[in-house]
């Protein structure tokens, strides 16, 4: 990428975007809504409100369409489109698992597949079906007809989602390598690094196996494996981990359970984000604001998901995460 040809537009432009992201006093008052009838009005007079919802259980819609919309703003800015593809290889593969399970068990997972992709959903599907890897350049081939086999094999669809949970993980850390911004690169080793945190302690606290534990963990961060296994073997994986450059969010926040630790690996992937604050012409920002736009939606996600379920206020306030802005 050509930095002095291209960022100084880019990021005015995206600076200029930023203005419109929800801010946390905007997400708090969502969580303090009555109702979910009323948290999606509030969220209908935001840039979500593009998309107009009457039923609350149709916030998703509202998530999609504004996403998709917000790549695509930001790829108009960027020439290269492998800058932006490593934000989205994650809709590929999750298309993907969709797309599996679809065939799997007969039923359809339209509802399920998301936009936001290298490739339209709909053309997913319809390469897929035909196996036709040749229109799937992002997608490791090699994987997909592995975790098909796999599940033959064992009928465990946890096969599923580990095998492209790897193969979407190297996909990102190639293609950030390929890109050579160490930023984004850097982003994609703590994104695994986190991944690989929270695997640890969802798998332990639910009593599974060391092997399984293991075919789960993704490429591409700085935590080596062998360390990962040491903690998970430990009677204390924090005293494991606390010697890595996560030391301190495991210490505070590994002990509390899966939803705090949950939170504050966000929350520390936020702090690293805002960090692209401080620059003006290089690429960080514009990075930054596609990162910044998709942890705003899952705090959206969060807070519909718990009104529609009557969760307590204040649950939902410890829950939703930091904001960019």
């Amino acid at each position: 990428m050509a930095k002095n040809k291209i960022y100084p537009f880019a990021v005015a432009s995206v600076r200029s975007m930023e203005n419109k992201l929800l801010t946390k006093q905007k997400l708090m008052q969502m969580a303090e809504a009555k109702s979910a009838e009323e948290a999606l009005r509030l969220l209908a007079d935001t840039e979500y409100g593009k998309t107009p919802v009457r039923d609350p259980h149709a916030f998703e819609q509202m998530i999609q369409n504004h996403l998709t919309e917000a790549y695509q703003a930001v790829a108009k800015l960027i020439p290269n489109e492998t800058f932006m593809d490593i934000f989205r290889f994650k809709n590929d593969y999750h298309n993907l698992k969709v797309l599996i399970k679809e065939e799997i068990s007969g039923n359809s997972g339209r509802s399920f597949m998301v936009q936001g992709g290298t490739i339209p959903a709909e053309e997913m599907r319809k390469q897929f079906r035909e196996r036709n890897y040749r229109e799937l350049p992002n997608i490791d081939e090699k994987a997909v007809e592995e975790a098909i086999a796999m599940y033959a094999k064992t009928k465990n669809g946890r096969y599923v989602d580990t095998i492209l949970d790897k193969a979407c993980f190297q996909t990102m850390s190639t293609a950030a390598e390929k890109l050579g911004i160490a930023y984004v690169s850097q982003y994609v080793k703590k994104l695994a690094d986190m991944t690989n945190l929270k695997t640890l302690l969802r798998i332990r606290s639910m009593d599974r196996t060391e092997q399984e534990f293991s075919e789960s963990l993704v490429p591409g961060g700085e935590i080596s494996t062998e360390t990962l296994m040491r903690a998970f073997r430990s009677d204390s994986a924090v005293a494991v981990l606390k010697e890595t450059a996560y030391g301190t969010l495991c210490e505070g926040y590994m002990e509390q359970g899966f939803t705090v630790f949950e939170k504050a690996c966000d929350d520390y992937l936020m702090a690293y984000i805002k960090e692209a604050k401080y620059k003006t012409l290089t690429p960080e920002p514009v990075a930054a604001y596609i990162l910044a736009k998709e942890t705003e939606a899952k705090c959206v996600r969060i807070i519909m998901t718990c009104k529609l379920h009557d969760i307590d206020t204040e649950i939902i306030q410890e829950r939703v995460r930091e904001a960019y802005v």
